[in-house]
C-alpha cells in the first residue's frame, strides 16, 4: 500500500511516498481503508525537529486523523462490523489502510461525506477538551477564541455557540475572514494584528474582561491575554504556533486570580486519550447529525499531493481544515 512517511533531513523531516506491506489488526484491533485524512499544523511545527544529525531519530509514519471504512476485525473486537463507516486518530493515517484502536473510532453521519468526517476528529476533540473539560465553561461565560480561522479555531467556536457562552470573540489577522466566523456562531471578531486587539475585547465586555481565552497563537498574545482575562478567568494554551515564549504581568496573573492551563495529546496516556474522544462523542456527535455542528473543509488535495496541501496550510489562506483524499 501506498504510505507517507516523515523522514529526517539536513533541514528537518521531509515528507516521504513509501509502499509498505498492508498491515494486519491484532487482537484488540482494526483495519481501516482510508478514504480522506486531515492536515494538522502541529506535523509542520514538529518538522524542523526531524534533523538527520539526530542519531535516535528514524523515518516514522505521518499523518494522525482519518475517516474510511472498516476493513477487517482483530480477535476480541466488538461493537463494530465490516464496511462500517468511521473517523478517528491514529498515528500514520496518510496511508491507504491503517490499524486503529476501536475506542479511537467514532461513526460518520449517514449523509457525510468522508472529507468532512476527515477534518473532526483532532480539532474538535481538541476544543471540547479545551473548553468543556479544561476551562469547564459555562452557559452566559464570555470567551476569546484565538486564531478563529483555525481548525481548532472553527471547532471551538461552534462548541462556544453550542454551550451558550457569550459574548463568543474570535481573532484574527485577516478581518476578510470575518463573515465566515460570524457563521460559525462567533459574536464580534477582533483584528489580532491591530495593536489595540486588546482594548477592542475589553470594550466588547464593558472592561470587564472575558472568562475563558482558547489561545492556539502563544507568545506573541500571552501578554494581551492575559490583559483581557476577567478576576478568576482561565487561558487554555491549546497551541503556540506562533511561538513558545511570551512576556506577561506576572502581578496581573496574582491580581486577576487567573488560571493559566495547558493541554497536549502528547503527554496523554492511550487511556487519557481514549477518554477525551468519547467526553465530545457523547456530548456532540449527534450535534452534526441535527446540523448544530458541522465540519468545515477549506479545500482537498489528493495524498499524492501532500506537499501542495502543506504549502497552502502555510499560506494561513484556509477558513477551517484541509484534507487530503485517497
Amino acid at each position: 500500500m501506498k504510505a507517507v512517511f516523515v523522514v529526517p533531513g539536513p533541514d528537518g523531516g521531509v515528507f516521504e511516498p513509501r509502499e509498505v506491506p498492508r498491515p494486519s489488526p491484532g487482537p484488540g484491533e482494526v483495519l481501516i481503508a482510508i478514504r480522506a485524512a486531515g492536515l494538522n499544523r502541529g506535523e509542520l511545527i514538529a518538522r524542523p525537529l526531524m534533523r538527520s544529525d539526530n542519531p535516535a531519530l528514524r523515518p516514522m509514519r505521518a499523518g494522525g486523523e482519518f475517516a474510511g471504512v472498516i476493513e477487517s476485525l482483530g480477535d476480541g473486537v466488538s461493537g463494530w462490523r465490516v464496511g462500517d463507516r468511521v473517523m478517528g486518530r491514529a498515528p500514520g493515517s496518510y496511508a491507504e489502510y491503517v490499524v486503529a484502536h476501536p475506542r479511537a473510532l467514532m461513526r460518520i453521519p449517514d449523509a457525510m461525506p468522508f472529507a468532512e468526517a476527515a477534518s473532526i476528529p483532532i480539532v474538535f476533540i481538541t476544543a471540547h477538551d479545551a473548553i468543556v473539560t479544561n476551562a469547564a465553561t459555562r452557559p452566559d461565560e464570555s470567551i476569546v477564541i484565538t486564531a478563529g480561522p483555525s481548525g481548532v479555531g472553527i471547532a471551538a467556536i461552534q462548541i462556544a455557540r453550542r454551550i451558550g457562552a457569550r459574548p463568543v470573540i474570535a481573532t484574527t489577522r485577516s478581518l476578510s475572514k470575518s463573515a465566515a466566523l460570524r457563521e460559525l456562531g462567533a459574536t464580534d471578531v477582533i483584528d489580532a494584528s491591530a495593536p489595540g486587539w486588546p482594548a477592542a475585547v475589553l470594550a466588547l465586555t464593558g472592561k470587564r474582561g472575558v472568562d475563558v481565552i482558547i489561545d492556539s497563537v502563544g507568545g506573541p498574545m500571552l501578554e494581551g491575554n492575559i490583559r483581557v482575562l476577567a478576576i478568576k478567568g482561565r487561558l487554555v494554551s491549546v497551541g503556540r504556533n506562533a511561538g513558545n515564549v511570551g512576556d506577561c504581568n506576572l502581578d496581573e496573573v496574582a491580581r486577576k486570580r487567573v488560571s493559566i492551563i495547558g493541554v497536549t495529546f502528547r503527554t496523554r496516556s492511550p487511556e487519557e486519550s481514549f477518554i477525551c474522544g468519547e467526553r465530545f462523542a457523547a456530548d456532540f456527535l449527534d450535534d452534526f447529525t441535527t446540523g448544530a455542528l458541522r465540519p468545515v473543509v477549506d479545500k482537498t488535495f489528493a495524498l499524492g499531493r501532500l506537499a501542495a496541501a502543506h504549502a497552502y496550510m502555510l499560506s494561513d489562506a484556509q477558513i477551517g481544515k484541509i484534507v487530503v483524499t485517497m
